[in-house]
């Protein structure tokens, strides 16, 4: 046998001792964690005193005000690439792909309920009122600072339609 193959066979002898001593250390790390484990006869069910029932009126639910922030610059958007850019699924380097159009807060955009907000100025998520409609505040977009919120529809139309409007915008009081 050369020298080259004395050297591999004590390395792989060295690789099988290594090995043996990793599978007793961890057959005796699992025999103490079994031995040591409570036992599930040794726990003592916790019993408790029945309290007593003390009625109490039941008050109706009372729907708290909507809150005015006042009156707001509103605008609309839809998923296209004109109000989206790259973010459109419309996008040419989105076509093709299996790529969702989503909000900020990972919905997907809907007519009538979605509602893009400055959230320094409105919180992701807040229930939103629109001319007696309640929206919820969904998305943030580039040009939504401040007192701006950008609703969404369907389509490029119905947001070119909409315009830019000034509305009284209110929350969902707590």
């Amino acid at each position: 046998m050369t020298e080259a193959a004395r050297r591999r066979t004590r390395a792989r002898i060295r690789l099988i001792k290594i090995q043996w001593l990793l599978i007793l250390v961890l057959t005796v790390a699992l025999a103490i964690s079994v031995i040591t484990r409570p036992s599930a006869s040794v726990v003592e069910p916790i019993v408790e005193e029945p309290t007593p029932q003390v009625e109490t009126p039941v008050e109706p639910e009372s729907t708290p005000e909507p809150v005015c922030l006042g009156e707001f610059r509103t605008t609309a958007y839809c998923t296209c690439v004109k109000c989206c850019g790259i973010w459109s699924s419309e996008h040419p380097s989105r076509v093709g792909t299996d790529y969702v159009q989503r909000t900020k807060s990972g919905t997907i955009p809907t007519a009538g309920r979605t509602v893009s907000v400055d959230p320094d100025v409105i919180p992701l998520g807040t229930a939103i009122i629109i001319d007696g409609h309640e929206y919820i505040a969904e998305d943030t977009g580039n040009a939504v600072k401040g007192n701006t919120l950008d609703i969404y529809f369907d389509s490029h139309e119905a947001a070119v339609e909409y315009g830019v409007q000034k509305k009284t915008i209110y929350i969902k009081g707590e």
